[in-house]
């Protein structure tokens, strides 16, 4: 079991126009380069969520082989998800992530049965090692049917 996952993500311009249009965004400061610098950005941003993208470079299998969650998908729901944003990524940079279980805990259900929550958190430096955000999303396993 590894302590984290580290790996690269592109901010890209269509893959941030494509994102965008896919979430119903229309803010012109994730497509048009003017409008991004004339609310003080350097050149097109991408979204706050954009980094959920990030499936994409870690996909399912290798996250829970190498971080060892050993969740069965088959009970999985997804509980929440949390972004805390120091800035939004800029168009051309390439950010750096780090991926962890940052809680994993049970908890006996109302309903009878123990429901598991895993916690994964992601941080996401620039270049120079500065925070860019931070992304969390909770997996929720319930209980093994019992009948």
């Amino acid at each position: 079991m590894a302590d984290s996952i580290t790996f690269e993500l592109p901010i890209e311009r269509e893959r941030i126009r494509g994102f965008a249009l896919a979430v119903g965004e229309d803010n012109p400061i994730f497509f048009e380069t003017e409008a991004a610098r004339a609310h003080g950005f350097p050149d097109v941003v991408a979204p706050p969520t954009f980094t959920v993208t990030q499936i994409w470079q870690i996909p399912r299998e290798e996250r829970e082989e190498r971080l060892g969650a050993n969740l069965d998908y088959g009970r999985v729901l997804h509980g929440e998800q949390e972004f805390v944003i120091k800035r939004l990524p800029v168009v051309g940079e390439t950010l750096n992530g780090a991926m962890r279980i940052a809680k994993d805990f049970k908890k006996e259900g109302k309903r009878g049965g123990t429901m598991r929550f895993v916690t994964y958190e992601t941080r996401f430096t620039d270049a120079d090692g500065d925070e860019v955000m931070t992304a969390y999303y909770t997996l929720l396993e319930t209980a093994k049917d019992v009948g």
